[in-house]
């Protein structure tokens, strides 16, 4: 999944905690954040750091990685999970 804003990092929380069938307060103590940082960062609020953006994907099984930037691949999206 590609996050290049704080709304995209928002949606991903949102939908990986849902899809985890975890509340607010399970992600919070999973990622040593508060409940009121989980309803901020979903509500598009607040802005992560980076440790806690690695906190989150680490509680999900997530990686981050960066690439340069325009070295995007249109097919990338369509080809990618087959």
């Amino acid at each position: 999944m590609f996050i290049g804003s704080t709304r995209d990092f928002a949606a991903f929380v949102r939908s990986h905690r849902i899809g985890a069938k975890m509340t607010q307060d399970e992600l919070a103590r999973a990622t040593g954040m508060s409940r009121r940082w989980v309803q901020e960062i979903e509500a598009e609020r607040i802005k992560p750091t980076l440790e806690a953006v690695l906190s989150v994907a680490a509680t999900f099984k997530q990686e981050m990685h960066l690439e340069p930037a325009g070295n995007a691949d249109p097919f990338r999206e369509i080809f990618e999970g087959l």
